[in-house]
C-alpha cells in the first residue's frame, strides 16, 4: 500500500479545502448540528435550509413592549411559499433556559408583506413585530424560529441572539447612525 501523494492529487486537495474553509466563513455564527434545523447565533445572520430556502435576519429592535424583526427571505422552490404569521414565532428564555415569553401567546404580525407568497427567485423583505414583549435581562436569549412551510415543520430555521450579541448589534447601529 502507497501513502504517497501525486503533485495533481495534493493540489485538488489542497483546492477542496480551500473552498470548503472559505465557504465556512460566510456562516460564520451559525450552527448546523441538525441539517433540517440549523441556528445561526449572530445579528445580521443569514441561514439556508434544506428546502431551497434562504433567510437572513438583519435586523432586531426592542423597544416600548414590542420586538421588530426586519427578515429577508428567497426561494429557490418551483412551487410558492404561503406566507403566514404562523411560519413565526418569538420566545425569550433566561439563562437557566426558563422561558419568560412566546409569541403564540400573543402573537407575531407581519406588518409589511406586499405578498402573501414567496415566489422562486423573487427575494422579499418583511418586518414583523412581537407585541407585549419583555426587556431584555443579562443572561436572556431571543429565540426567533421561521418554518417556511407548515406542512414540513420539521425543518425549521432558528436564530438564538443572546442580550450580549443584541446590546452589541444596537451598539454599532447607534454609532453607523451618529
Amino acid at each position: 500500500m502507497s501513502y504517497t501523494f501525486s503533485r495533481r492529487a495534493f493540489l485538488k486537495y489542497s483546492a477542496a479545502t480551500a473552498v470548503a474553509v472559505a465557504g465556512a466563513s460566510l456562516l460564520g455564527g451559525c450552527e448546523y448540528q441538525d441539517p433540517k434545523n440549523p441556528v445561526c447565533k449572530t445579528l445580521p445572520g443569514a441561514i439556508k435550509s434544506d428546502l431551497q430556502v434562504i433567510a437572513g435576519l438583519k435586523s432586531m429592535k426592542i423597544e416600548n413592549g414590542t420586538c421588530t424583526l426586519e427578515v429577508d427571505i428567497e426561494s429557490a422552490r418551483a412551487n410558492p411559499i404561503r406566507l403566514t404569521t404562523d411560519c413565526f414565532s418569538i420566545a425569550v428564555k433566561d439563562s437557566e433556559d426558563n422561558q419568560r415569553y412566546f409569541s403564540l401567546r400573543n402573537g407575531v404580525q407581519i406588518l409589511d408583506a406586499e405578498n402573501s407568497r414567496i415566489e422562486q427567485k423573487k427575494p422579499i423583505t418583511i418586518h414583523l413585530a412581537a407585541a407585549n414583549f419583555p426587556k431584555l435581562q443579562d443572561g436572556d436569549t431571543v429565540l426567533f424560529q421561521y418554518i417556511p412551510i407548515r406542512e414540513n415543520s420539521e425543518f425549521s430555521m432558528n436564530w438564538e441572539i443572546t442580550k450580549e450579541v443584541y446590546d452589541e448589534f444596537i451598539k454599532n447601529q447607534s454609532t453607523n447612525e451618529g
